[in-house]
């Protein structure tokens, strides 16, 4: 209720999948994807690295917030 989208974990998750996917995310996003789109590229990697843990990251939003419409980074043109 108090933020408008966060991404977050379903249960305990290793520190070494926790890292990849926060790195992948974060490069995503900095290269000018949307919210949705790095988190979706972040899961996939995990996934394709063979990470256990690749299907703990969740995304949540406010059904007003449409997360592939949220920027966060905007790249130099």
């Amino acid at each position: 209720d108090a933020v408008p989208l966060a991404i977050g974990m379903s249960d305990n998750i290793g520190d070494a999948d926790a890292m990849a996917f926060a790195a992948r995310f974060y490069a995503t996003v900095a290269d000018g994807q949307s919210v949705e789109g790095a988190y979706k590229v972040a899961k996939v990697a995990m996934e394709l690295s063979g990470l256990r843990d690749a299907d703990l990251p969740i995304l949540v939003n406010d059904p007003a917030v449409k997360p592939a419409e949220v920027m966060l980074v905007i790249p130099p043109q």
